[in-house]
């Protein structure tokens, strides 16, 4: 990569960022950090437990078909890219920026270019980093993240769809405020929400983002690689505590359908009593659904990348070493 910034967007880019959705351009792509060979010593080099695996049916509206991939600790990092490129997987390499020193300083410039001219962010900092990796034809369900997040698409072409955020025609109140107390929700879907969504074609050197709490799904067209990003920022602390307030404490007192508003009196006494109780008392935050049980492991030599196993194993990244 010459010395041309990653990113260099127009004035009306940098001002819609994380504000509505869209898909501007960036130059991660060309880094030799992303090329087949670096992807496959980072798989090579990464804490296993950091390497997950899952699988996927054909249906959007059907997330039950969603299932863990046991990535055993035998297979070199060829054989899980081949495994991805000829099968059905998504592979999620987490905390890339944590474990890695050369995306620890993509992650930090980035945000120190973000934060300089997105003046909306109010001071962004990273919550994690993933690399993904998907095979041609899979697919993430409809679902939204706690924190803003965006993709950095890096490799293959897939379509993405962007729902209303904060709609609650598109996802329940009280879902809302699960996904922020820990739960993965299944959120329901019907395709009839396409007719709200806004629909992008991403290619290499795309990135796409969009408003906090904004529904998504995804789409392959060929294998992909993407980097995901989310942050934190003072605004993304004000949602998230009067969500909280509202799970555990407002609707307590029997109101059945709480203020989402996160300006004023009201919103700022609700984060206080929050912060103030659970310190007093935590509040019973949930933990993911996931027991790390699975019948499924990756295999490259197999029909879609997996093989089938007659009893139900720990997948190997939640084992202990």
């Amino acid at each position: 990569m010459d010395m041309r910034p990653a990113i260099e967007w127009t004035e009306d880019q940098y001002r819609a960022f994380g504000v509505v959705p869209q898909v501007a351009r960036h130059r991660y792509h060309e880094s030799p950090l992303f090329n087949r060979e670096q992807v496959i010593a980072l798989l090579e080099s990464h804490p296993h437990g950091f390497i997950r695996g899952f699988t996927m049916g054909h249906d959007p509206e059907d997330y039950s078909d969603w299932k863990i991939v046991d990535v055993d600790r035998k297979w070199s990092g060829e054989d899980i890219w081949r495994a991805v490129e000829s099968g059905r997987l998504w592979i999620n390499i987490l905390h890339v920026d944590r474990e890695n020193l050369a995306f620890a300083e993509l992650i930090r410039d980035m945000y120190e270019h973000l934060n300089e001219h997105c003046p909306q962010l109010g001071g962004a900092t990273s919550a994690f980093s993933t690399l993904i990796l998907s095979s041609p034809g899979a697919m993430v369900y409809y679902h939204l993240d706690a924190e803003p997040n965006m993709l950095w698409h890096i490799h293959g072409e897939k379509r993405m769809w962007v729902y209303p955020a904060m709609d609650l025609r598109f996802v329940p109140q009280e879902m809302i405020e699960d996904i922020y107390a820990g739960a993965m929700e299944d959120i329901p879907f019907r395709r009839e929400f396409d007719q709200h969504a806004q629909c992008f074609h991403l290619k290499p050197g795309d990135v796409a983002s969009w408003p906090h709490n904004g529904p998504h799904r995804i789409e392959n067209i060929d294998m992909c690689v993407s980097l995901a990003t989310s942050y934190y920022s003072p605004s993304v602390y004000y949602r998230e505590y009067v969500q909280l307030a509202n799970k555990f404490i407002v609707r307590k007192l029997g109101v059945r359908q709480p203020s989402m508003d996160e300006h004023g009196l009201a919103a700022s006494c609700k984060r206080m009593s929050y912060r103030v109780l659970d310190k007093i008392r935590p509040f019973a935050r949930s933990l993911p659904r996931n027991n790390f049980m699975t019948r499924l492991t990756l295999d490259p030599d197999a029909p879609n990348g997996i093989r089938h196993l007659d009893e139900e194993i720990v997948a190997s990244y939640a084992r202990q070493s």
